[in-house]
């Protein structure tokens, strides 16, 4: 392991080196882990862009135990810095989970900024954090759906799916999705469906079911194999009952 003088010298690296050497330097940072954590964090103080990005990597790299206590430095980086820093800002703290749920908020707002990559890193990282801390911020992530970004839109749907167990009341928004033409996003949609389809509040699943009675053709006929599942197999009538009404809005081209 490196000592003290080690760890530094490596973050010199990732101050001044080559773009290579920074790489390198980062990922040799990241596997010390705490005992760089607190180094690579300074560099976050110093108003250097692609310095700050590879130090962000490296402390997103090290896991949640390693560089829990350098989430509020993390996390200061979404006020005042350049979009760069602030998506790579956005993928550490929804990396740390728990230790980065009180900057919720901070992250909730980044939803709506005018950089799109900012607004789809920062769906990714609401997907990320506890489901307690993202209730009053699912309406905005909801509102995603019709984002003129297909990235934004999936990474919004596949944050609605990460969160099935809450994310019931958008199931009509997420069915939205399968309006877009983007395969990508319509393949995100239709995993978050599933999910929702499975998750273990009944509340969920029959606004799920019932949400795709209504979607593009396209969207329900991805879909029909689990509604088929649903109405064969979930323990709830009313869940059974909307997913049988989604079926028969498809016709004569509903599983038998």
């Amino acid at each position: 392991a490196l000592g003290a003088g080690g760890v530094e010298a490596t973050v010199e690296v990732l101050r001044t080196g080559s773009r290579q050497a920074q790489e390198a330097a980062s990922r040799a940072l990241a596997l010390i882990g705490e005992p760089a954590a607190s180094a690579s964090a300074a560099v976050l103080d110093e108003d250097v862009e692609t310095p700050r990005v590879w130090a962000l990597r490296a402390l997103r790299d090290m896991g949640r135990t390693a560089a829990a206590q350098q989430v509020d430095a993390i996390a200061a980086l979404l006020e005042g810095t350049r979009p760069r820093v602030r998506r790579e800002a956005l993928a550490a703290l929804g990396l740390h989970g728990q230790a980065a749920a009180h900057h919720c908020g901070a992250v909730a707002r980044c939803l709506e900024s005018v950089d799109w990559s900012e607004r789809a890193a920062a769906a990714r990282a609401i997907g990320l954090l506890p489901e307690a801390v993202v209730v009053p911020h699912l309406a905005t992530v909801a509102s995603l759906m019709t984002d003129y970004v297909p990235d934004v839109v999936e990474a919004a749907a596949s944050t609605l799916g990460a969160l099935c167990g809450i994310s019931g009341p958008y199931a009509p928004q997420l069915a939205l999705v399968f309006l877009d033409e983007d395969e990508s996003a319509c393949n995100a949609a239709t995993a978050a469906f599933r999910r929702m389809l499975r998750a273990g509040c009944v509340c969920t699943r029959e606004a799920a079911a019932a949400a795709l009675r209504g979607a593009e053709r396209e969207g329900l006929q991805r879909l029909a194999p689990d509604l088929a599942m649903v109405v064969v197999e979930d323990e709830d009538r009313h869940v059974r009952e909307e997913a049988l009404r989604a079926l028969a809005a498809l016709g004569p081209a509903a599983p038998p």
